[in-house]
């Protein structure tokens, strides 16, 4: 499935009529070119209402986003945004049974959104925002579901690649790692009850429960853990208390998704120059920049349903 035509009416730069914006889009990768303050960030967030996006990026229309004409005009109450998408495949043409549109014996996905600004509240202005299907867009609404395999990955611009692919808890590199079937699929999980001849042997996960297991009975931790109990804890506790103190490693415990997601988040991804073992000092945005995009190629490779879109 391919986004193959984009229509936008009376949203931002772009009015209706002969102001609108038609845009028919070629197979494959497209770039928008133009000059500054020529539409193209209106036409890609335009794309970003319609098919929503993954992850923590919230995104809705504002009073701002009503066009307001050249000539000092009043501002249009109504957007209207339309994609069509062509080249369905047999598992597109079961999810999106009920909204498809044949032409020519052909199969095609109409998504038509519309924002009507209505009465102004204390505070705003009350919006109501529908998206149909059908040529016309006299189709059914697209229910949550189906609008989930439409979700798009938008990256933002100027964004702090480095940040996203840093160590930290909630990482976007553990996001997509996590998702990566290589990670579950390669070696084999840990046995307690069987140390591994070889850890090379185990999966991500049955590394970091190995490795959690090892410190547990470290010899270490376990002389620190006695002192604690016997030299301390004991002597403050009260007679006929038997309170013993437990070192144990942070989420050990937990299911099975949250100990690879926790482990996961210990990784950094950097560039390298190829053959070095450190990193240069200061990479530029531009180069972060590639390495952020190439990671999210790799999470929307997995996708086995909806459409992959990149927004970049």
């Amino acid at each position: 499935m391919r986004l193959a035509e984009i229509q936008i009416e009376n949203f931002r730069t772009f009015g209706e009529g002969d102001a609108a914006f038609r845009l028919t889009l070629p197979a494959g990768i497209a770039a928008l070119v133009g000059e500054n303050d020529s539409g193209k960030t209106a036409i890609v967030d335009a794309i970003r209402l319609v098919l929503g996006t993954r992850g923590q990026d919230y995104f809705r229309v504002g009073e701002a986003d009503f066009h307001q004409p050249p000539d000092g005009g009043v501002a249009r109450n109504e957007i209207r945004i339309l994609l069509r998408f062509d080249a369905l495949s047999d598992a597109d043409r079961g999810a999106f049974l009920e909204h498809l549109t044949y032409l020519d014996g052909k199969a095609h996905l109409f998504l038509h959104w519309q924002a009507v600004a209505g009465s102004r509240g204390p505070s705003r202005r009350f919006m109501t925002v529908e998206c149909r299907s059908g040529a016309t867009g006299s189709g059914p609404a697209l229910e949550a579901s189906a609008r989930a395999l439409l979700c798009a990955t938008y990256l933002r611009p100027l964004r702090d690649a480095d940040q996203a692919l840093s160590a930290g808890r909630g990482s976007r590199l553990a996001q997509i790692l996590q998702q990566t079937e290589e990670i579950e699929s390669i070696g084999e999980d840990f046995d307690p009850a069987a140390f591994p001849k070889d850890p090379a042997t185990l999966s991500v996960l049955g590394i970091g429960d190995f490795a959690n297991e090892l410190l547990g009975r470290q010899a270490g931790i376990g002389n620190a853990r006695a002192r604690l109990n016997d030299d301390y804890l004991a002597r403050l506790s009260f007679e006929g208390d038997t309170l013993k103190g437990a070192i144990s490693v942070s989420g050990a415990r937990g299911d099975r998704s949250a100990r690879l997601r926790q482990l996961l988040e210990k990784l950094e991804l950097d560039l390298r120059d190829d053959g070095v073992a450190d990193p240069p000092p200061g990479r530029g945005l531009g180069s972060n920049n590639l390495l952020f995009m190439a990671s999210e190629l790799l999470l929307l490779s997995q996708e086995t349903d909806g459409y992959p879109a990149l927004l970049i």
